[in-house]
């Protein structure tokens, strides 16, 4: 269930003041530009420092591929 199928099946519980009040607060909000961090960055202290990330990733996705073309694919 996504976020917003979840906020849907919430809502329907409400009364109709507090979905008045949920659009209000809705309308007045205004989405903020947020620049996306890098991933990298905030895994980073995860690894040691001479790990290859990208060699691993290639690794892992090759695997999955393998898995994938040889019908035992789980997903």
């Amino acid at each position: 269930m996504t976020v917003l199928e979840h906020i849907k099946h919430l809502v329907v519980g409400l009364t109709s003041q507090e979905k008045l009040d949920l659009a209000g607060y809705l309308s007045e909000s205004k989405p903020t530009a947020q620049k996306p961090e890098s991933l990298r960055g905030d895994w980073n202290p995860a690894f040691a420092e001479d790990e290859d990330l990208d060699a691993d990733l290639k690794s892992i996705r090759g695997d999955w591929e393998k898995e994938w073309r040889s019908g035992d694919f789980v997903g």
